[in-house]
């Protein structure tokens, strides 16, 4: 069997990609999520498929699953090590197939040219899940089985080489082999040609383009052709792609919408793409904060003013209210509306006229009122603060928005929008996103949500060098010590908190190891983990003291010293 070296690649440094959240649920493949499936459910699953469709049939649909999943390995494993050579990058395909619990991958022959984009080669499977999966269920088969990982090996390959390359199964351990061989070479050079595999749905019209959009290919996808799309209102999961169903529903309609969520959700996107949707859409599209103001000035910025009505009103002025007439009005922190403008608002939901401050006629107006607010709108209404006729007349359509927490897999399409923006408005150019900052993102609970994230890609690309990367420490903020809450593979093959590694052994030696293999100064790091303490005790020398194990003479005799002070002084001071 090959050693780890003849593939040439860290399978730990692979493995820390892959994260579990089990807070939310998740698994991350860096920005992939993932998916555990016990090996019986997934064979009752393949024979249940063939006994449906057929095995042909079963056959394709299984190669195109394998194919996407390799697609996506391929984009991941060309931007994983950019300081590595191609091979070595290439080499990882291997080594995902068999983090992702599919084969082990031994190479026998393997020739590659990137100049040309050529690859070609022969390997050996081992412990094939397919093959396990077809044997439980059916026995031993007169045709090779292992169709998924055919099919992700040919999408791995012709997405990272730039061209079609395909593999074909030519001994199979479920007819009977000794293990499985594949053989992988230009789709052009096999002399009975590819139509086959074609029609087996295996996408090899459109390879990979080194000079494609870099961004793609951290969010996995193109950012989606929606008639919404903009900026904030990014995404595919099932949360957002629900939210703008019910959106695209109402908004033809002349209907009150009330959008709830918390703060940095993309409430006024919302309510912007639900005027661009409507009928109104050529008609004026007026927001007002209703925390800006209470009281008469409240009332005169909303609803208008007559002349004399208030100390220095010269003239009439309309308000909110006429302004947005024959359009949508938008009203952000609906909940912070006393109880006079209340009233006021409920009279003109009803009766479609407005009052103006200081006047007693009456003014028809025609108009959509979007109201946004905090889930503390179901609180003032039980609490008497907010009244109630007037929230059933503003909810006649609710729509929740989602927290960014709850619809993760959106972010790398966020992502790339606002790396893009800031980028361009800060005259900056951006080449790629560390794995150690795409590993945080997929993982924080963003409390502030899309304007928190917008926020810190805003700073990460004003920190980031031109042309360079951007990495965890320019996300991070020196007014949020968040850090995220995750597990990762250590190189034992164990789950360990946070990214760090777990030792293998109960005294440590590997993770010595590790450590002076590196770049590593005691003095430094005695000076840093110091100053740590000190920081997390808030400049409380002896409670440091107690968390470092040692006496507070000790600290700060150690801490004076890191700062550059000299011992006697330090002993003076102290």
């Amino acid at each position: 069997m090959n050693t780890e070296p003849e593939l040439g690649v860290d399978i730990g440094a692979l493995s820390a990609r892959l994260r579990f959240n089990p807070e939310d649920g998740c698994i991350w493949l860096e920005r992939e999520r993932m998916l555990l499936v016990h090996l019986s459910a997934y064979a009752a699953f393949r024979k249940e498929l063939i006994e449906a469709v057929g095995q042909e049939a079963a056959k394709r649909m299984l190669m195109r699953m394998g194919h996407a999943g390799g697609s996506s390995d391929g984009a991941l494993a060309r931007r994983a090590r950019p300081e590595s050579d191609m091979l070595t990058n290439f080499l990882a395909g291997p080594r995902l197939h068999a983090i992702e619990g599919m084969v082990v991958v031994e190479p026998v022959a393997h020739s590659f040219d990137p100049a040309t984009n050529f690859q070609a080669g022969e390997w050996i499977w081992r412990n094939s899940i397919e093959v396990e999966a077809h044997l439980k269920e059916h026995g031993l088969s007169k045709e090779p089985v292992c169709w998924s990982a055919i099919g992700y090996a040919t999408g791995y390959t012709s997405v990272f080489m730039g061209r079609p390359i395909l593999y074909r199964e030519v001994e199979c351990r479920a007819m009977g082999h000794a293990q499985c061989r594949i053989v992988g070479k230009p789709a052009e050079l096999w002399e009975d040609g590819a139509r086959d595999d074609l029609q087996n749905g295996l996408c090899l019209s459109e390879p990979w383009n080194s000079d494609t959009d870099h961004w793609e290919r951290t969010a996995g996808v193109a950012a989606p052709a929606l008639e919404w799309s903009d900026g904030r209102l990014l995404g595919m999961s099932p949360n957002f792609v629900s939210t703008m169903d019910l959106i695209g529903k109402v908004a033809p309609t002349d209907a009150p919408v009330l959008l709830v969520g918390e703060a940095g959700v993309g409430k006024k996107s919302s309510a912007r793409a639900l005027h661009r949707l409507s009928k109104r859409a050529r008609q004026p599209f007026v927001h007002f904060s209703c925390s800006v103001a209470s009281g008469d000035a409240l009332d005169a910025e909303l609803f208008g003013l007559e002349k004399g009505a208030l100390a220095g009103a010269a003239v009439s002025r309309n308000g909110r209210v006429e302004r947005a007439n024959g359009g949508t009005l938008f009203l952000e922190d609906v909940h912070c509306l006393d109880a006079r403008a209340q009233a006021k608002l409920l009279r003109v939901l009803q009766a479609g006229e407005v009052e103006r401050l200081g006047g007693g006629q009456p003014r028809p107006v025609k108009l959509r009122v979007i109201a946004a607010s905090t889930p503390r709108l179901m609180a003032a209404v039980r609490d008497g603060c907010f009244r109630e006729d007037l929230y059933y007349k503003l909810s006649a359509f609710p729509i929740r928005l989602a927290p960014l927490r709850e619809r993760r897999s959106d972010i790398p399409l966020l992502l790339k929008h606002f790396v893009t923006e800031f980028a361009g408005r800060h005259d900056k150019r951006i080449r790629s996103v560390a794995q150690s900052a795409i590993a945080f993102l997929l993982t924080y609970e963003f409390p502030g949500n899309i304007a928190e994230l917008e926020s810190m890609i805003e700073r990460a690309v004003i920190l980031a060098p031109d042309a360079g990367t951007i990495d965890l420490s320019h996300l991070s903020s020196p007014l949020d010590q968040d850090s995220p809450r995750f597990f990762s593979v250590s190189r034992a093959g164990r789950l360990s908190m946070g990214g760090t590694e777990e030792p293998a052994a109960t005294d440590g030696t590997p993770s010595l190891d590790r450590l002076l293999d590196g770049n590593f100064s005691l003095e430094t790091f005695e000076n840093e983990i110091i100053a740590r303490a000190v920081e997390r005790a808030s400049g409380n020398l002896s409670a440091a003291a107690r968390e470092l194990g040692m006496t507070r003479p000790q600290l700060a005799y150690r801490f004076r010293k890191s700062r550059g002070v000299e011992e006697d002084e330090a002993r003076d001071a102290f």
